[in-house]
């Protein structure tokens, strides 16, 4: 291997002494680039080949030709070539076809070589490679594809481009994605290349076989959806056009088909089909009333909540050319209020609709607790809307806590945790704080300890040190607690102008009989409280949590212990 290694690092003293010559590069430049050279090629060499050590060379070449390349512009120098950027690609050039060699299964690496190629002007061995890889690959309907693609945009040939996708749906007739290449490259012919009617009529033959051929194999409207979106963007106006709008129009038993066509009449796409359900009462632009129609009536035949939120989501991304800023809000409070109306807006729906309502501020609070309930009636699991009517009744606590009360009948528990999380950020007396709490030890035990150390910390704020304590022996006594709970009340102890020392004792001791096998942080704590306070019953401590903690953990715990001891 070293011989063979050292054989090619000869053939590239010619090019390295001409970088030299034409100060290209200096000499440590050079003798870097001999060394990384030399590196590569062993790794190539090697017996067991790796896909990296390829890409890595070629990379590097391909880097050290751009550089050269600035290098030249830089200097305005154009003498020896030849000798330098050619002898490079030469090279590259068998690099890249050990790699196809030793790697004939990677798609990419063919395609890498064709850029290659291209890029340094050895065009002539594209289609040979294009054809190698056919040949080896022909099994993949995305290797077909690629290759009329190479050739529609790179080579500019659309027969042989039209060529490959043929003989690929030869092999794969129900690929979707060779029958979308082929009928775009028919409608560029059609568009750019038609020179006379008769040519025209022979394109528009093909275009519309394309398309029928391909409906048939692949019977999915989101096909003709792709199909049509190429006549839309070619402009193309011939009759096999009004055949797919037609056909796409026959699949309105399917709620994809209202969306696509809605999501068209607002870009001025029209299906007279539609224009029955258009309420001529509706004060809004013709594409906008054409849109409404065909959503309002999809949801009299799908009452479906994801196709309401598509609604409501088609009209805020509405163009300026169809309406103006205040014809879109009023359009959205349209569409939602009618999916209010008809109990289909989902929970961000209503957050985002209440919102908007609230900015507006045409709308009272009253109508908005109607809306709320009547929204509560047909599904009492939408947060954001108890969210809502639970801040609507500030500063009425008493209020407040009635619609708390009437949420647990509904939400689900992660949901009313938030809730209770709102209500507590939002309590300002004592008694409502006590009451809350009263109530919601109903609450099934996720909610209850969940919302524990929030409650805490809350009733020392509102009640002070004494109350704070009481709540915390309360939580004590109906276990289980979080963590947090004990952390919360030590800190509440630590805030105080004396600090009882045996008090927090009492709740590391609460903390490490609930949490003890498992929380390293809790005993480090611990043992740095007591070895400020009581520095002679660290060691205990010390000993307590090796012999508490899991034994995975104990390792953890030690190593911790020696790091605080060193800082």
């Amino acid at each position: 291997m070293a011989e063979q290694v050292n054989q090619r690092i000869e053939g590239m003293i010619n090019e390295l002494e001409q970088m030299r010559r034409t100060d290209l590069y200096d000499e440590e430049e050079i003798k870097e680039i001999s060394i990384k050279r030399k590196e590569f090629e062993y790794h190539i060499q090697r017996r067991i080949k790796q896909k990296e050590d390829f890409v890595q060379y070629i990379a590097y070449e391909l880097a050290l030709l751009e550089d050269i390349s600035l290098r030249r512009k830089k200097a305005n120098l154009t003498e020896k070539k030849k000798d330098i950027e050619y002898a490079i690609a030469k090279r590259l050039n068998k690099v890249f076809k050990q790699f196809i060699y030793r790697f004939q299964d990677d798609v990419e690496i063919y395609f890498e070589y064709i850029k290659f190629l291209d890029s340094v002007g050895f065009d002539y061995a594209i289609s040979g490679i294009i054809g190698q890889m056919l040949q080896i690959h022909g099994d993949k309907p995305k290797v077909w594809q690629l290759a009329a693609i190479w050739e529609s945009k790179q080579e500019n040939n659309l027969d042989n481009a039209r060529d490959f996708l043929l003989k690929g749906l030869q092999r794969h007739s129900d690929s979707e994605e060779l029958y979308l290449e082929l009928f775009d490259i028919e409608l560029i012919n059609l568009t750019f290349n038609a020179d006379s009617e008769e040519e025209t009529e022979k394109l528009v033959k093909r275009a519309d076989i394309v398309w029928r051929n391909g409906y048939k194999n692949i019977p999915n409207v989101k096909f003709l959806f792709k199909i049509f979106n190429f006549c839309l963007k070619y402009e193309v106006k011939q009759s096999f056009v009004i055949d797919i709008k037609n056909e796409i129009w026959s699949n309105n038993d399917c709620k994809e088909v209202w969306s696509y066509i809605a999501s068209k009449e607002l870009d001025g796409c029209h299906w007279k089909e539609i224009e029955e359900f258009v309420d001529e009462e509706n004060d809004f632009s013709k594409e906008v009333n054409y849109y409404i129609a065909v959503y309002e009536e999809a949801l009299q035949k799908f009452s479906d909540v994801s196709l309401c939120t598509k609604y409501i989501h088609g009209l805020l991304g509405a163009s300026d050319s169809v309406c103006s800023e205040r014809q879109k809000i009023s359009a959205v409070k349209h569409a939602w209020m009618y999916g209010h109306e008809n109990g289909l807006l989902s929970n961000d729906m209503y957050s985002f609709g209440i919102k908007l309502l609230k900015l507006e501020g045409e709308t009272s609070n009253e109508v908005l607790v109607e809306i709320l309930d009547s929204a509560i009636k047909v599904n009492p699991k939408l947060l954001s809307v108890w969210e809502e009517k639970l801040l609507l009744s500030k500063p009425n606590e008493k209020k407040m806590l009635s619609v708390l009360q009437e949420a647990t009948k509904g939400l689900k528990a992660d949901d009313l945790l938030h809730l209770y999380n709102v209500m507590l950020d939002n309590v300002e007396s004592d008694v409502t704080l006590k009451n809350m709490y009263k109530k919601f030890m109903n609450c099934e035990n996720a909610v209850l300890l969940a919302i524990k150390p929030k409650l805490l910390q809350k009733m020392y704020e509102h009640n002070g040190i004494k109350a704070a304590r009481e709540l915390y022996e309360e939580f004590i006594r109906t276990p289980p607690t979080q963590i947090d709970v004990h952390h919360n009340m030590i800190e509440i102890e630590m805030e105080q102008e004396k600090v009882n020392a045996k008090n927090i004792k009492k709740y590391y001791e609460c903390a490490v009989q609930h949490h003890g096998t498992d929380n390293v942080e809790l005993w480090m704590k611990y043992l740095a409280f007591e070895t400020t306070h009581n520095a002679s019953a660290a060691p205990i401590i010390y000993r307590r949590a090796v012999a508490t903690l899991k034994k995975e953990l104990v390792d953890e715990f030690i190593k911790a212990q020696t790091l605080m001891k060193i800082k």
